[in-house]
């Protein structure tokens, strides 16, 4: 589709312009390492966050929502870059119209379940069962005794309410979706002493890499999928500093700190054009 509408596009102007969409197939313009990126980039910023509160990765468990592209590759570096323990994933079951908690002794095995998961997310419930997976309601995993929460599929889920289901050993919350967290949940982390990375700085890991994309479509040459995510994984990690800093700097949460660095940077872009 995106390399349909980049074709459209080139169409319009007149010239072949690669670099205006992104997410495209590999063979036409796209990156080695964008579906990757995204659950990636989140597992970066875990690693910085944990090394901030002085945890083991090898130690730690991780819990987390959904199982799309995010929390798929999230699911195996957590295991394979941090060497921690995955407790479970949930997703949407579109054939019974309800959301299930995937769960294991010893955790999950990511590559396996995605071997029984179809092209939207659905794990297979009776193969996982065969293969020993308890399957419990959709908001069990926010309820496992885990280091690390992941909500990793919808916005608002994370609220006054099943905050209150939380595991007391719950150290850090990793914003994989889009908004999860509510206003109210802030204030729950802020009082128990929660760390969160916030969903526009834990997540970026896909729209850098589509800007890796559209520099590479520039150029037109590509890198092989180790440079890109060791890039990938610069970029994250200096832009988790960045907010860090500014938190510590300036004793405000976490989200607060991302904001005034990305207002900074508008304004101090604007002054040195003379906008302002």
């Amino acid at each position: 589709m995106m390399g349909w509408m980049m074709d459209e596009y080139s169409k319009l102007v007149g010239q072949y312009t690669p670099g205006v969409f992104t997410g495209k197939p590999l063979g036409g313009g796209g990156s080695e390492g964008r579906t990757e990126a995204t659950g990636y980039g989140v597992i970066y910023t875990v690693r910085e966050a944990m090394k901030h509160l002085n945890l083991d990765p090898k130690k730690s468990v991780a819990a987390m929502q959904g199982f799309g592209n995010v929390t798929q590759y999230a699911s195996i570096g957590f295991i394979e870059i941090l060497g921690g323990t995955v407790a479970c994933v949930s997703c949407w079951d579109r054939n019974d119209k309800c959301a299930y908690t995937y769960s294991k002794d010893g955790g999950i095995d990511p590559h396996f379940l995605l071997t029984i998961t179809d092209q939207y997310g659905t794990i297979d419930k009776k193969a996982a069962e065969k293969a020993g997976y308890k399957v419990e309601d959709g908001d069990a995993w926010i309820t496992k005794d885990a280091d690390v929460l992941m909500p990793g599929a919808l916005s608002g889920t994370v609220n006054a309410e099943i905050v209150k289901k939380m595991s007391k050993r719950v150290k850090i919350v990793a914003e994989g979706a889009n908004g999860p967290c509510t206003p109210e949940a802030d204030e729950y982390f802020k009082a128990n002493n929660i760390f969160d990375i916030p969903d526009f700085l834990c997540n970026a890991g896909g729209v850098t890499c589509s800007y890796f994309e559209s520099v590479q479509n520039d150029a037109n040459f590509y890198w092989p999928k180790e440079e890109v995510l060791q890039k990938l994984d610069q970029k994250m990690t200096v832009a988790f500093h960045a907010v860090l800093d500014m938190s510590v700097k300036q004793k405000v949460f976490m989200r607060d700190a991302a904001y005034m660095v990305a207002i900074a940077r508008v304004a101090k872009a604007m002054e040195l054009r003379g906008w302002v």
